[in-house]
């Protein structure tokens, strides 16, 4: 009978601190009781939704459940597919890697024309514009995704064709999936952790540097750079590393692996060039971010998150009333720039540019 009433009594009587969930957790908020609400219904049923979010234990008994569920049954919370050697994906990531989204060859043709034509305009003005594939840990682990799915490919990729037109374009690209295949079987260090969406920490680090060196050679510059120190080995990940094993809140880790963190100065010289650099892209610009990449080899740094949310020295967290239409005026901001970066995860190529392409191209040429 204890045990019914433990949770109760944690809630009224705390007498044990238990860790927080981790991930998007939407708690429901307390209600105030009036007689109008009770009539209605609408106390009760805001009160029951509060009571069961904050119940004592409610943490405990989610990571248990998920647990079982998880050990017993192979079964993984969210939009998430667990595969061989309990190696977790987003499922969107897999539909790009099949073909199953795939846009088709008119659609990815009329965005990639506009997108050459914004770049040469802004060429003319002396500024960079290049385009980088962050890379899908589909194509980096093919050999882990269930076989129901690697049946189903469709042949063409968003990633293959919007590739193969920016190269007969002549876009400034950096495709960072291709690359990492090529390091797979010879990196010491782990490029993609099983239970993580985006890059680790030191595979950013690395691609961080590589695109560095790319703006380097297009404006003919010398750029600060991170000097490696050392790598800290350790099976406890940092940052984002394991993000979704942290959203499946289970009691023990679904893997252990071990994760490289490198330890960096970032190294300037006489002739160091800070140029101004305005990022446009997904989330895979945060692990840019958290290696200081952004913050310290440029000038006046920004980010636009999907071309919606404005990030920079001020606001370097997440704000959702920190919208760019509200805060920038983004024309004026390209016009201060030397060279714009493009940085998108295959998954995303869909909407490449979330409308940047688009407005640029129209603002540019208003006429057409």
């Amino acid at each position: 009978m204890i045990v019914f009433l433990l949770p109760f009594i944690q809630y009224n009587l705390p007498f044990l601190t238990s860790g927080a969930l981790k991930g998007f957790n939407d708690y429901a908020p307390d209600i105030d009781f009036s007689l109008e609400k009770w009539y209605n219904g609408s106390y009760q049923s805001a009160k029951s939704k509060y009571y069961n979010d904050h119940i004592g234990f409610r943490a405990d008994m989610v990571r248990i459940n998920n647990q079982i569920r998880f050990s017993l049954f192979r079964k993984i919370t969210g939009k998430f597919i667990l595969g061989r050697e309990n190696c977790m994906f987003v499922d969107s990531y897999i539909n790009e890697y099949t073909g199953a989204d795939f846009a088709g060859e008119k659609a990815i043709r009329e965005r990639m024309l506009k997108l050459k034509v914004v770049s040469d305009t802004l060429l003319r003005s002396g500024k960079s514009l290049i385009l980088v594939y962050a890379p899908n840990k589909a194509y980096y682990y093919p050999e882990y995704i269930p076989a129901m799915y690697i049946h189903q490919r469709k042949g063409k990729t968003n990633l293959q064709v919007f590739k193969q037109t920016g190269d007969s374009l002549g876009i400034n690209q950096i495709d960072f999936n291709e690359w990492f295949l090529t390091l797979k079987n010879t990196s010491k260090e782990l490029l993609f952790s099983k239970s993580g969406i985006h890059w680790t920490s030191y595979a950013a680090f690395l691609a961080g540097d590589s695109l560095l060196r790319c703006i380097e050679n297009l404006r003919n510059i010398r750029m600060p750079h991170p000097v490696l120190n050392s790598i800290i080995h350790t099976t406890q990940p940092r940052n984002a590393d394991v993000d979704i094993g942290d959203m499946q809140n289970l009691v023990f880790p679904a893997t252990t692996e071990t994760f490289s963190y490198p330890d960096y100065t970032y190294v300037a010289y006489p002739t160091t060039s800070k140029p101004r650099i305005v990022f446009i892209g997904d989330s895979f610009v945060f692990n840019l971010m958290e290696n200081n990449i952004l913050q310290n080899t440029t000038t006046g740094w920004q980010f636009w998150f999907y071309f919606a949310y404005l990030f920079n020295a001020k606001n370097s967290v997440y704000n959702a009333d920190n919208t760019l239409k509200d805060h920038c005026d983004w024309k004026k901001e390209i016009s201060k720039s030397d060279c714009i970066v493009l940085l998108y995860t295959s998954i995303n190529l869909t909407h490449l540019g979330d409308g940047f392409i688009e407005q640029a191209y129209d603002y540019y040429f208003p006429e057409k």
